[in-house]
């Protein structure tokens, strides 16, 4: 799946959670939301890494660090499409202009 596409699946989602909840999809709700997500993927890390207060069972820890990070990427894609940010247009421009530089070492233990 695109990129694209994917942030197009989960604008539909988000327009199913502001009509459910009466929740107001403003810009800065957005943003905002995506300061919550990245917030609870540490409280998450946090918990998985036995660094919390609360201590559920390990399976839980790592299921619930996996959905925050599903939470913050789908908040970043409403974000970037709100903004008409093409993201992947930008990881280029701003991350892969230092593909020059990779050495074999680099890739070791990544999947192509």
């Amino acid at each position: 799946m695109e990129l694209r596409d994917l942030a197009d699946e989960v604008e539909i989602i988000s327009r199913v959670y502001e009509r459910r909840f009466g929740v107001e999809r403003t810009d800065d709700w957005l943003v905002l939301k995506l300061h919550e997500e990245v917030g609870e993927l540490t409280q998450a890390y946090l918990a998985a890494s036995g660094r919390s207060r609360e201590r559920p069972a390990a399976t839980d820890e790592q299921q619930a660090f996996r959905a925050e990070l599903a939470d913050v990427l789908a908040q970043l894609l409403l974000v970037a499409r709100r903004f008409d940010v093409d993201l992947e247009a930008e990881v280029e421009r701003k991350w892969f202009r230092f593909r020059h530089l990779v050495e074999p070492q680099d890739t070791e233990g990544v999947r192509a």
